[in-house]
This record gives structure tokens, C-alpha cells and sequence, in this order.
């Protein structure tokens, strides 16, 4: 991986840590967001479902952001209402254990399970549209990248 693609992976991350932290969505600082729609969803690998990562919406316009970790089938719910509109996708893997971790017994590896391509929302070519009320998303990637 370059230089440029980690620290991408790098910003992605802290964007959806800031997320949890901070809370998806939100009043934007006081100001009404206006309608909201829950939002969950399954993601796929070559068809089966993506077992560990996390998946992140971003809104360029406005800022507005959600995100949720991936389940062992796949799936996904955000934990606060987000904000109606079009968002940008991307899809993170989980971080890689440290070399040292004794916990895990498993050492850091470079690659991924899923395609740097995926891994922010400008270059995965995937959006999703939240309407208010229910929105379930599936979301079919390829190992090949988008």
C-alpha cells in the first residue's frame, strides 16, 4: 500500500472513530438537520457477506455523516437517525492487530479483504440515498475493487 492510500485508510478511520465519538449525525451544532431515516443494511464480498470492517456515509454538502461496524453476517445499523440525502459510501477493514498483540496471537498483515478502492467514499462509486423513515441498504462489492 502507498504512502497516499494509508493515510487515506488513515483519515477514513478517524472520521468513523470521530463519528461513534461524536454522534452520528447530530444537531450540527444547533442547527435543525430537518427529516432523519434509520439506516441498516448488509454488505457482500463476491456474494458472501463481509464479515468484519465498518461502513461509513459522508454528505460533501453539508458534512452530515453516519457509520456502523459490520456484523458476522454482514450487516449494519447505525446507532442515531441520519440526516435525509445523498451520501458517498466507503467501506473500511478493520484495523489490523498489532504485532505485538499477545491477546489475539495474530500479527499485522498489509493487506486487506477489502479493495482500496472501496476504502472512501470519492473513489468506491458507491452512494446511497436516505429518505426519511426506514432505509435498508445491500451493498454488493468485488474483490476485484469497484
Amino acid at each position: 500500500m502507498t504512502r497516499s492510500g494509508r493515510f487515506s485508510g488513515a483519515w477514513s478511520t478517524f472520521c468513523l472513530l470521530s463519528c461513534f465519538l461524536l454522534g452520528c449525525g447530530g444537531d450540527g451544532g444547533g442547527r435543525e438537520i430537518g427529516p432523519t431515516g434509520e439506516v441498516e443494511g448488509t454488505v457482500t464480498m463476491d456474494g458472501q457477506p463481509l464479515t468484519a470492517g465498518s461502513v461509513a456515509f459522508y454528505q460533501t454538502s453539508t458534512g452530515n455523516s453516519g457509520g456502523a461496524e459490520l456484523g458476522p453476517d454482514g450487516k449494519f445499523k447505525f446507532a442515531t437517525p441520519t440526516p435525509v440525502g445523498s451520501y458517498l459510501v466507503a467501506f473500511q477493514p478493520p484495523a489490523p492487530p498489532q504485532p505485538d498483540d499477545e491477546e489475539s496471537g495474530m500479527l499485522a498483515r498489509a493487506e486487506s479483504s477489502i479493495h482500496e478502492g472501496y476504502q472512501t467514499g470519492e473513489t468506491s462509486n458507491v452512494t446511497a440515498d436516505v429518505n426519511e423513515g426506514p432505509n435498508t441498504f445491500t451493498f454488493e462489492l468485488t474483490k476485484s475493487g469497484p
